[in-house]
């Protein structure tokens, strides 16, 4: 029998009057080493899930789960979906998302926990006139009111993006306390643990840096179409936002709970400082929804521009390195220093360089969030 609210709400349909006040929200990301093995998924791996579900719903929070795994079951069911070209893993997802998710549902109501499946895009959460911009909020606020946990996927189906990156997004958009990332490693290492013995996990990051960005290149990543560089562009995004950020394995089942409350479990981020109003999501996605594919070397006249929140012409940058179409994330940085800021740049490399017109516009203040390491963001 289906549920009904309770007070005056008309059965089978829910009314303000009948939703109850939300927990802290909190964004729980798991990836695909931490849910599957050899292809399918492991019953042992989503028990722990779902006691760590259970335990943080038993403490007040109200967590959003966002999966990854569905690739990973989809492409066992045909040989040709073995190779890793867009088309191959766009008809993975499409085959192993419903798997993935009847058999998370059916793991999870062993717990006593409901869920429901919601499918989105980047797209449907920073566009203002997108026609699921604000139906999103409702609809998890109203899964919320009547008990249900919400399971998000990327819907790789339309394309393959990051679901590291879509957590991000959402804890954003929902104004989340937490984005926890889990994966098979107990956080960000100062050196490759599995080359390297004496490597020292990071507990805490006060502030992300291009410098910890390179590092964590070496580092090991979670087996999915993601990895440690990706979590960090996660990072980004929600860090930037105003919600710390966690990434933890998944050994401990009350790694949720304990990340929430703050305690030193895997490698935590702090979010920024910011003067004024946040930035915006949709920003902050075009800015970090990749790690960088190149660089663009500014002039002081550049530097000064990107300083007043102003657009960046050709004829403030001195050189445009590594290969890129447009549209790519890229790195804005000075002659002499690092980063100062990142974004999407509107000409490709080949378009970028030095016959480039002076006057073409390579950043709008839009494209672009400043990261200068000694400045809060704007």
């Amino acid at each position: 029998m289906a549920r009904s609210g309770s007070g005056s709400a008309i059965p089978g349909t829910i009314s303000d009057s009948a939703r109850r006040a939300h927990g802290d929200r909190v964004v729980l990301k798991i990836g695909t080493s931490s849910l599957v093995t050899d292809g399918h998924l492991d019953p042992a791996k989503v028990d722990r899930l779902c006691e760590a579900v259970l335990r943080g719903r038993r403490a007040g929070l109200s967590p959003v789960l966002v999966t990854s795994g569905a690739i990973a079951i989809g492409r066992r069911r045909h040989d040709a979906l073995a190779g890793a070209g867009a088309a191959e893993q766009q008809v993975s997802a499409a085959l192993g998302q419903g798997i993935l998710y009847s058999a998370l549902h059916e793991r999870f109501s062993r717990h006593g926990l409901e869920t429901g499946q919601i499918l989105l895009t980047p797209r449907d959460l920073i566009s203002p006139g997108h026609e699921g911009a604000g139906g999103v909020g409702r609809t998890l606020d109203a899964m919320e009111s009547l008990g249900f946990i919400p399971i998000v996927n990327e819907n790789d189906a339309l394309g393959v993006r990051n679901n590291d990156v879509l957590a991000a997004v959402l804890s954003g958009y929902l104004r989340a306390r937490l984005l926890l990332l889990l994966t098979n490693v107990p956080g960000i290492y100062d050196a490759n643990p599995m080359l390297d013995g004496n490597a020292t996990r990071i507990t805490e990051v006060r502030r992300l840096t291009p410098g910890l960005e390179a590092l964590a290149g070496g580092s090991v990543g979670d087996g999915g179409t993601g990895g440690m560089v990706a979590k960090l562009s996660a990072c980004w995004i929600a860090t930037y936002s105003g919600v710390p950020a966690v990434i933890a394995d998944t050994e401990d089942p009350g790694v949720l709970v304990a990340a929430h409350r703050g305690d030193p479990v895997g490698t935590r981020f702090q979010p920024r400082p910011v003067n004024g109003a946040t930035v915006d999501i949709e920003r902050l996605w075009r800015a970090f929804r990749t790690p960088p594919r190149g660089t663009v070397v500014c002039e002081e006249a550049g530097l000064r521009a990107i300083d007043r929140d102003e657009s960046l012409l050709r004829s403030q940058v001195r050189e445009v390195s590594g290969s890129f179409d447009a549209g790519s994330v890229v790195d804005i940085a000075g002659v002499t220093g690092g980063a100062a800021a990142r974004g999407a740049i509107r000409l490709g490399s080949g378009k970028s360089g030095p016959a480039c017109a002076p006057s073409s516009t390579l950043f709008t203040n839009r494209d672009y969030v400043r990261i200068v390491e000694d400045q809060p963001c704007r």
